[in-house]
């Protein structure tokens, strides 16, 4: 892993935290840190203590959905391994843009536990899509029972929440068609850096081409490896969609927390989730600033406006900053434990 990069998206990464924070307390007039305070002191202890559970069950359940794609190629791993797994992903998406980072950083212990490369690059790609298959999933769910809800947030909001529909559609379409039928998408793809190429929107097609190969090769050893373990492919997308689902069902146990009515947790769980849809739009390190604009605009349908902001920062404190917080502690350790068993089998060798 490079440490120097990493500490340059971390840096990065608590800068937009702390802009995202000021932009949303910006969002209502006279809203003071007190306002907040008061709402975390009124809010009942038990529903913050689910809360904090669903968070945590978050990290669990990516673990798992690794540990069920390992374990159908033969590698059984320990849960406590998995959460390793997960935390490495879910940090390093954190910081890095388009979550580039989180995948590497899981194959690296996954890779250090013994687990050949091409299993991992496997177990990688198809929880990537089972991510990708669960939020829209969700995303289809919020639009069903809550239609409302979306026409509802502002213009700027919509457009974003559409697009990140359409955007997830697309993406869910080339992949299935890349594992299904991947010369398809590599002919498709080859077109369109030929044709980019001739009208010199970009210089370097050879660059591209190349990278259009890797993907293609990767998916199809993907397609081969998955044949004959479709129920592994079920449990995957469990675990995914719970993981996800989970993860928003923190806000829905902060707003009963402060005293919101639990005949309004669906809404406040599809508002959630049209948010998660609109901020997978634009490529920021863990959707700051993005997510947590649509997260206000679209409770402040449900709520008073200082209401909303208190549960939005409350609710991204515990779904995302405490959790990366909680990663980091799982990755060091992770760490620290690797390093320590190499230094142990290079002094077992020396004697």
């Amino acid at each position: 892993m490079n440490k120097k990069k990493n500490w340059i998206w971390s840096i990065v990464a608590v800068v937009l935290a702390a802009l995202s924070i000021w932009t949303v307390v910006q969002q209502t007039r006279d809203y003071s840190l007190d306002d907040f305070n008061n709402y975390i002191s009124n809010a009942d202890p038990l529903w913050i203590g689910i809360a904090i559970i669903c968070m945590a069950a978050y990290i669990l359940f990516e673990g798992l959905a690794l540990l069920s794609v390992l374990k159908a190629f033969g590698y059984k791993r320990s849960v406590n391994k998995g959460i390793i797994y997960s935390a490495a992903d879910i940090y390093f998406s954190a910081i890095t843009p388009s979550a580039t980072g989180g995948q590497p950083a899981s194959a690296f212990f996954m890779l250090s536990d013994g687990v050949p490369a091409a299993v991992s690059a496997v177990a990688l790609l198809l929880n990537l899509v089972m991510y990708t298959a669960s939020i829209m999933t969700i995303g289809i769910i919020a639009i069903i029972i809550r239609p409302e809800l979306f026409i509802n947030f502002s213009t700027l909001s919509t457009v974003l929440i559409a697009i990140g529909y359409l955007i997830l559609g697309i993406l869910m379409t080339l992949i299935i068609l890349l594992i299904n039928r991947e010369d398809w998408v590599h002919a498709i793809g080859l077109f369109f850096i030929k044709l980019l190429g001739k009208i010199k929107f970009i210089r370097n097609t050879k660059r591209f081409e190349d990278k259009l190969e890797k993907i293609t090769a990767e998916y199809r050893e993907c397609a081969e490896m998955i044949d004959g373990h479709r129920g592994m492919l079920v449990k995957c997308f469990v675990f995914n969609f719970f993981q996800r689902a989970l993860q928003m069902c923190v806000s829905v146990a902060l707003f009963i927390a402060g005293g919101g009515a639990i005949t309004r947790a669906a809404d406040v769980w599809a508002t959630h989730a049209f948010s998660v849809i609109g901020s997978s739009v634009i490529p920021v390190p863990g959707a700051m600033g993005v997510i947590d604009y649509l997260l206000v605009d679209g409770m402040k349908n449900l709520m008073p406006a200082d209401q909303a902001v208190s549960l939005e920062l409350a609710s991204r404190g515990i779904s995302f900053y405490i959790c990366v917080l909680v990663c980091i502690l799982i990755v060091g350790f992770g760490y620290f434990s690797l390093n320590r068993r190499i230094k142990l089998l290079k002094s077992e060798d020396d004697d």
